[in-house]
């Protein structure tokens, strides 16, 4: 007797079910991808006068800073100097070196810390 998909005993009986269309393996891999992200943190009101302080001094001083930001899920760092922090747009510009310039939204700051 010839083995195929219908004969009993053997597991290919269900062998057809197994596939998977490239549109549930794509929400798939989106599910495991955002299981990875982090959480967006809530920063306090003693935090960010801390941030502040930090953030003036090292504007005032010319020091270089790091930056710890929350993007989409995702933690990254920026290091470099303070060259404006604008209120307004509540955003902060970085000069990570005489020609990268970054913008920073305030909401996005997770942590402040100087180099020097």
């Amino acid at each position: 007797m010839a083995i195929n998909k219908l004969t009993k005993g053997h597991n290919l009986r269900w062998e057809s079910s197994r596939m998977m269309l490239p549109e549930h393996v794509s929400a798939l891999n989106a599910s495991r991808f955002d299981a990875t992200k982090d959480k967006k943190p809530t920063i306090d009101e003693q935090q960010w006068e801390e941030y502040s302080l930090i953030i003036q001094e090292a504007r005032a001083n010319n020091r270089k800073v790091r930056i710890t930001v929350w993007s989409d899920g995702f933690f990254r760092d920026m290091i470099g100097w303070i060259h404006s922090v604008d209120p307004q747009l509540k955003k902060i510009r970085i000069d990570l070196d005489e020609i990268d310039v970054v913008y920073i939204n305030l909401d996005e700051i997770a942590g402040v810390e100087t180099m020097d």
